[in-house]
């Protein structure tokens, strides 16, 4: 559809490329679905009375790590908040790459919805996992 739909051929040539590589992103760890914020960043986040607050979700059930992809991509906390999460829930093995994965599925839905601005940034995430694995 995008080949068709955007005369796109590279996203075409590295999708099916990156799908193949996809178990590699997950050998030897466990994956715990855990219920997920799903828009993570900053802007979604307050404090009320010392408390945080978190609002605008789009919630679901999957990896822990999926969260922290946007969260890293759009900004905003500091290492404090990284820190603290990675105290609960340590990093594993290859969460650098998985990150980067997850931030891809943010990148591609910004596309979607937004245009193709973000045609690049996919295309240069998609590019990187693909050769990295």
């Amino acid at each position: 559809m995008i080949e068709r739909d955007y005369g796109d051929r590279e996203v075409a040539e590295l999708w099916p490329r990156l799908l193949r590589c996809l178990p590699e992103f997950f050998r030897d760890i466990s994956v715990e679905p855990a219920l997920l914020h799903g828009d993570l960043w900053f802007g979604n986040t307050a404090e009320v009375d010392h408390e945080p607050v978190l609002f605008d979700p789009a919630t679901f059930y999957g990896h822990a790590e999926f969260d922290l992809g946007i969260a890293k991509m759009l900004g905003g906390f500091g290492a404090d908040f990284y820190r603290a999460y990675h105290e609960l829930l340590p990093k594993e093995v290859g969460f650098e790459s998985r990150n980067r994965l997850y931030q891809l599925f943010t990148k591609l839905n910004q596309w979607n919805h937004f245009g193709t601005e973000y045609r690049g940034g996919c295309l240069s995430l998609m590019r990187s996992l693909v050769e990295h694995q």
